[in-house]
């Protein structure tokens, strides 16, 4: 009863002020209220692999383009119907009839060389890199605090820590290397983000098309189970990703008619369980709005590069620019993600043999770390460190659609 009292008692540093003091006379309920955990949203996205010892810190794929296509350019190494030097890639990716029938592969009696075929690939790179954070705790901590199970629970928050900065560097990394940025009203820039750049199902269709056009799949594969393995594929499906910011924006958005309601929610086209779990929709996914599903994430980034600012263009105060989101002075900037099935891939790094999942967690008893500077023992610590990276396989597959946002 006496931890924490008098005048030379340490208090638990687990507490987030001071003189909450433990072991009063009061009822502590024994289980503790903790936090629902994040979501892992873009985990759920990912095609994983892991790096194998001794192969340096970088991988490399390559990319084989198809012949139909403008990207398949090796100057002067194919020949056309004519048999005069060419790309080798026939008609490339034209979709226009008449060029077609001008480039067709025939062939005539007296055919020589002619409609030589050229075939080129391009090298995908990402890189793992080392990442980890450790907490000290005491033994009195652990032998006196209130809390029976507080080092299990401290564990457990590194853990979704961890896995908190693995969604955020998923999300900068897809946005970054997004090949299709659409920016919505009359911006073209991220600076130029004001009142008018609200999404509209005009946007979301141009940006499907060229999805479409860059034959990224409408079939999507996610990750169902904690494991990284447990797959199931939502047939017909492009999901864009959201911020909690945009669900207003999203949900009011209207059909090209102009006059009825785009947004359809899930609970009209998912179905359910017996336990009421939606088994064709996946976490977060709260309706669709034309081509897209829409799928809400909890701690979705935003353009800032202070800790509440904002990127977007200069905001004043008037009846049309109060109700968008801002910092005083800049208009908030979303990115609206689209990513398609097997665009990226999250590398691993298993860390030695016997290493199980894709932290290493290590606790050190204080005993363990009796020394000079912890004489008596009274100070253990516990570390959490992985190696993680983002290959990013098809950015013509992930678009960001670029918007503001109202209260």
């Amino acid at each position: 009863m006496g931890y924490n009292a008098g005048t030379t008692a340490t208090p638990s540093t687990i507490d987030k002020k001071a003189g909450i003091g433990q072991f009063n006379q009061k009822h502590y309920n024994k289980k503790a209220i903790i936090d629902i955990k994040d979501e892992m949203i873009f985990s759920q996205m990912s095609n994983t692999m892991g790096m194998p010892k001794n192969q340096g810190k970088e991988v490399v794929k390559y990319r084989y383009v198809p012949v139909l296509s403008d990207d398949n350019e090796v100057a002067n190494s194919g020949l056309d119907a004519l048999g005069v030097a060419s790309k080798g890639n026939l008609y490339g990716s034209s979709r226009g009839m008449g060029y077609i029938a001008a480039k067709l592969p025939d062939l005539g009696e007296d055919s020589e060389r002619v409609n030589k075929i050229s075939f080129s690939r391009k090298e995908v790179r990402g890189s793992i890199k080392n990442r980890g954070f450790f907490y000290e705790w005491t033994k009195d901590e652990m032998n006196f605090d209130s809390d029976a199970k507080l080092k299990m629970h401290t564990t457990t928050e590194a853990v979704r820590a961890a896995n908190q900065v693995n969604e955020d560097i998923l999300a900068t990394e897809l946005i970054n290397g997004a090949g299709i940025t659409y920016f919505a009203g009359d911006a073209t820039t991220i600076a130029t983000i004001d009142e008018t750049s609200v999404p509209t199902i005009q946007d979301l269709i141009r940006i499907d098309t060229q999805l479409d056009n860059n034959k990224c799949p409408k079939d999507t594969t996610i990750i169902a189970g904690s494991n990284l393995i447990d797959t199931r594929t939502v047939q017909a499906a492009r999901y864009m990703f959201i911020s909690p910011d945009m669900k207003m924006a999203f949900m009011e958005i209207k059909a090209l008619n102009g006059v009825d309601d785009a947004f359809v929610p899930v609970e009209q086209y998912a179905k359910a369980n017996q336990q009421g779990k939606y088994v064709t929709a996946i976490h977060g996914e709260i309706g669709k709005v034309g081509p897209f599903r829409i799928v809400v994430h909890p701690k979705m980034v935003k353009y800032s590069t202070d800790v509440n600012g904002a990127s977007g263009a200069a905001w004043t105060s008037s009846a049309a620019t109060d109700e968008f989101r801002n910092d005083g002075s800049n208009f908030e900037v979303y990115a609206n993600l689209v990513v398609g099935s097997g665009s990226f891939t999250h590398i691993g790094f298993e860390f030695g043999a016997g290493t199980q999942g894709k932290f290493n967690l290590k606790h050190k008893t204080p005993e363990e770390l009796r020394s000079r500077e912890n004489p008596y023992a009274k100070f253990g610590m516990s570390v959490i460190e992985w190696w993680n990276g983002v290959l990013v396989e098809r950015p013509e597959w992930i678009a960001n659609y670029v918007t503001s946002s109202k209260y």
